[in-house]
């Protein structure tokens, strides 16, 4: 297999460093790999001190192509990794700057990705990579440029209610926000191009990761956070974060709790 061509642990046999940040997340690594996953953040990933390449439906970038910096929009599915040290930085869709949505994937070169390289040194120089500060940085001057689209309110309001409690029925959000489930699945899936129940699982994994639970007692707090069992919980982390739980040393550190209450 070649050089960052596949799923699993990182080619140096590192986990990295993950934390959470209130509506954002980050993943520092050195040769970091991912298997195909999609998520509802907004994902930068730049490579500090080499290369990264990912691949996905409209976008394949590899090593020699000698790109820093690819961002991977909500929803899309794609792996990803880097010949040397990187960092993944994600944001929820409508915070820390981040858009609700975006339709394709890109890489950022030239003077941009000159930028976002420095700012993560700058930032890693002081040992302030896990500020919110950052995070929001970082995709500002990422997604800087990409057009605001009007969101409606009510959508707005559900995507707010389930990142302080993901668990909450589907259908008192509906109510809250005046109209049918079905409609409401119609509105955010329009304006977020996710699946209303695919948020609530993201609320419901973050929610989960900034409990700052061990391996030891991971599948007890899986379960009190509403995951059937450790079989789910696994394959949530696989399909969201492109890794199960065991390819990190530990569970993400919490720096401020995911959902700001």
């Amino acid at each position: 297999m070649a050089r960052g061509e596949g799923g699993g642990l990182n080619e140096t046999g590192e986990s990295g460093v993950a934390r959470i940040v209130r509506s954002g997340a980050l993943h520092h690594s050195c040769g970091e790999r991912t298997s195909p996953h999609a998520h509802v953040a907004w994902k930068v990933h730049v490579g500090i001190d080499a290369p990264v390449w990912v691949r996905g439906e409209g976008l394949e970038v590899g090593i020699d192509a000698g790109v820093r910096v690819v961002v991977a929009p909500p929803g899309w599915t794609h792996a990803t990794g880097a010949a040397g040290w990187s960092c993944a930085v994600f944001a929820a869709p409508g915070r820390l700057g981040a858009p609700w949505r975006g339709d394709r994937p890109f890489a950022i070169e030239g003077v941009a990705a000159e930028r976002l390289v420095g700012l993560c040194r700058r930032y890693g120089e002081r040992d302030r990579l896990d500020t919110p500060d950052f995070i929001q940085d970082t995709i500002a001057l990422s997604l800087g440029d990409l057009r605001r689209p009007r969101i409606d309110r009510r959508v707005g309001a559900t995507i707010e209610a389930l990142e302080v409690d993901p668990d909450r029925p589907l259908r008192d959000l509906a109510r809250a926000a005046g109209v049918s489930l079905d409609r409401l699945s119609r509105l955010v899936t329009r304006d977020t191009a996710i699946h209303l129940r695919r948020h609530a699982l993201w609320s419901r994994l973050m929610g989960l990761l900034s409990s700052n639970a061990t391996h030891a007692n991971l599948a007890a707090a899986a379960f009190d956070a509403g995951f059937a069992d450790h079989a789910h919980l696994s394959r949530t982390y696989r399909a969201l974060l492109g890794r199960a739980p065991s390819e990190f040393d530990a569970p993400p550190d919490t720096v401020q709790p995911w959902s700001g209450t």
